[in-house]
């Protein structure tokens, strides 16, 4: 008597007692940690830049459409990220309530049993941290005047002539060519202006808050007032500094100016533009994150107090993120050639872009 194949696999799986989809993750995994190891990733991405640079003759675009390229071919896994979303999420929220010690059992007892969001969430992992690594690895080295060594490159790949074109990268900045300082007087007066303001407007809401409970558009408007004060409050000392700063100095000419990179080189103001980009995608990124944790509050039905509290506790810690972020940025790319800088801010870029791009090819997870 004949067993099919899907019979007998059941029975082997059985007796070893793991899955048969774990056992093959494990093994492409081995292969794929072996092949990184042996610099397979980084020959992929230095042939990749060469490949695009052979169509291009431009190293600064190359640079860019390496991000394009690796954004689009990772376009598979997070079709498959939106398929097991909710899976992902439950895990999630059973980790959070795991105690540490016993985080790494649970994610290999999962693991084991053969889940396969948990198996597509390893995968994803080490396939993003390998992509990201080799491709931070090829920006690193200095191949622009002096020749990478052929084995780095496939066989089909054509060698480049040195020194490589469009290694000077520009792009449009501005200058500050004035500025005036506003007095300490009036600077006191407009900080005792505002804070007037939101007292009144607070004592305001008091007196009337019996009258106006039971209008819709009323309660509507105050829902936003405290999400939009809950939302400053974290902020509050950094935009305190921050407007100082600018009345102090406030500018009253501004000329428009081309700034210019040689990827080749260390460049101190292309690394201070790399350290704001990053500051200012991880806020954006905290934003996004907050804003799709309260929409799930509010679909398992938790009260607004509860959603603030923790967006606002969410929004400080993107802030002190961002910060280290925005600072560890500037400080390590000031330790290399700022090629390195324009592929950082490439994927930053398409990050902030992804919504209006390729988000729109991604069908929509229904239990989002």
């Amino acid at each position: 008597m004949t067993s099919s194949f899907k019979e007998i696999r059941k029975i082997d799986n059985t007796r070893v007692g793991i899955p048969f989809v774990t056992l093959l993750t494990i093994a492409i995994l081995v292969v794929v940690i072996v092949w990184f190891l042996r610099g397979g990733s980084f020959r992929l991405y230095a042939s990749m830049f060469f490949e695009l640079y052979h169509i291009t003759q431009l190293s600064w675009l190359s640079i860019i459409l390496v991000a394009v390229v690796q954004n689009i071919v990772f376009l598979p896994f997070r079709v498959l990220f939106e398929k097991y979303y909710l899976n992902l999420k439950e895990f999630e929220e059973e980790i959070e309530k795991t105690k540490a010690d016993d985080q790494y059992f649970l994610l290999n007892k999962r693991i084991r049993q053969g889940d396969r969001s948990i198996i597509f969430y390893v995968i994803n992992f080490v396939f993003l941290f390998i992509a990201f690594i080799s491709a931070g690895r090829v920006f690193l080295l200095e191949f622009y005047r002096t020749p990478i060594a052929k084995h780095w490159l496939y066989n089909f790949i054509p060698y480049p002539d040195y020194p490589l074109e469009g290694v000077i990268f520009h792009f449009p900045f501005f200058k500050i060519t004035s500025t005036v300082a506003i007095s300490w007087g009036k600077i006191g007066w407009v900080v005792g202006i505002i804070v007037l303001i939101l007292i009144g407007m607070r004592l305001l809401w008091r007196v009337l808050r019996p009258i106006l409970t039971n209008n819709k558009k009323i309660l509507d408007l105050r829902i936003r007032y405290n999400k939009a004060l809950y939302w400053l409050s974290g902020f509050t000392g950094v935009l305190f500094i921050a407007v100082l700063v600018l009345l102090r100095h406030w500018p009253t000419g501004i000329a428009p100016m081309t700034l210019t990179a040689d990827l080749s080189l260390q460049n101190t103001t292309f690394n201070l533009i790399t350290g704001i980009a990053s500051f200012l995608v991880t806020i954006y990124s905290g934003i996004q994150h907050k804003n799709e944790k309260a929409s799930y509050a509010r679909k398992m039905g938790i009260s607004e107090d509860i959603i603030d509290r923790v967006g606002k506790e969410s929004m400080r810690t993107s802030l002190r993120n961002a910060f280290l972020l925005g600072f560890s940025a500037f400080w390590v790319t000031r330790l290399m050639p700022c090629s390195h800088d324009l592929s950082v801010m490439a994927f930053e870029t398409l990050y902030v872009l992804s919504p209006v791009t390729v988000d729109l090819l991604i069908p929509k997870s229904k239990d989002r």
